[in-house]
């Protein structure tokens, strides 16, 4: 085990690497990293970047291209799971948390990495590392597991964020990173939702529809969507599509208490395209039942352009409810 230097990376000081391209750090959750909202999924991203800053000695803060631009290690696939007992708004304050993640190479312009993140609070057994059969495998007690997978982009005009194009920095050092094997790659997943628009394989197989046919707008927001780049926040788009699941929710005559009794077990998101100031997203929601248990529910959203077929975002949440008496 090696202590690696804060200095270096600008990484808390409980964070060590170590051997297969693994980092390991222990850390409280505090305030501005738990809710019902998105601040936990930030941080996590937060240490992607960390974790592809200390195992490839790349300054993902600063990257610059061959050209001298700036690039961004821009999340492309994000999926997060747990389980009826413990999941994403289990987390609360002071919670303690030990977290391995490792990264996988796929090449000069991007890098998945896979976090293992148990809570020893709820009496969560943290494994000796991080190997891909197991991780994903049904997550443990007290656990939660987390794959991002980033592309390094850059804009192609200075002043938008319309056209983003692939653009490594120079420095990126990837060949080192273990591979991961071809039945786990995040493409299968991430290109089956871009082509049918639901991360799910056969719904109309396993599920009945619930609801279909609702859309809803949302104009990106510049008080609070932006990153310090200028670029909408990857960690919005999950806000924005629990904006429009809320408001389907309430379409079915659900009310607020009981969506934020609703366990999401499993979440994934395909980030398609980022967005200037004021771009208005349609947003289509599609609900779908567990034919064999109507409390399990997938609720599929796709994100456009309004007005155009322009992709923004494909997403898919497995989610477990209480029913209400009389639905």
């Amino acid at each position: 085990m090696t202590r690696h230097p804060e200095a270096d990376h600008g990484v808390s000081p409980a964070f060590d690497v170590l051997g297969s391209g693994t980092v390991r750090r222990r850390l409280a959750v505090k305030p501005a990293m738990c809710g019902h909202n998105s601040l936990f999924l930030g941080q996590v991203g937060d240490w992607s970047w960390e974790a592809v800053g200390a195992l490839c000695d790349t300054d993902v803060l600063g990257a610059r291209d061959a050209a001298g631009s700036p690039t961004y290690l821009a999340f492309h696939y994000y999926r997060v799971r747990g389980s009826g007992d413990f999941h994403l708004r289990s987390l609360t304050f002071g919670d303690e948390l030990t977290v391995l993640s490792r990264c996988f190479g796929f090449g000069s312009e991007s890098v998945l990495t896979l976090h293992d993140i148990t809570s020893t609070t709820a009496g969560g057994e943290p494994p000796a590392g991080v190997e891909p059969d197991a991780f994903y495998r049904p997550p443990p007690p007290a656990t939660l597991r987390v794959e991002t997978f980033n592309r390094w982009i850059a804009r192609k005009e200075a002043h938008s964020n319309r056209e983003l194009v692939l653009s490594s920095p120079p420095g990126f050092r990837h060949a080192h990173l273990p591979r991961l094997p071809d039945a786990h790659s995040p493409r299968l997943a991430y290109g089956r939702a871009r082509r049918v628009h639901t991360f799910v394989e056969d719904p109309d197989g396993r599920y009945v529809t619930v609801a279909d046919g609702f859309t809803t707008r949302y104009a990106v927001d510049v008080t609070r969507d932006l990153n310090g780049v200028g670029l909408v926040y990857f960690a919005a788009y999950f806000s924005i599509v629990d904006q429009a699941v809320l408001r389907q929710w309430h379409a079915l005559g659900r009310d607020d208490r009981a969506f934020l009794r609703r366990r999401v077990v499993d979440q994934q998101l395909c980030f398609l395209g980022n967005a200037d100031v004021g771009t208005e997203f349609e947003i289509a929601v599609t609900v779908r039942a567990r034919a064999a248990d109507p409390a399990e529910e997938v609720v599929d959203t796709v994100v456009r352009v309004a007005g155009t077929d322009q992709l923004i975002a494909v997403g898919t949440q497995r989610v477990l409810r209480d029913l209400e008496e009389g639905e």
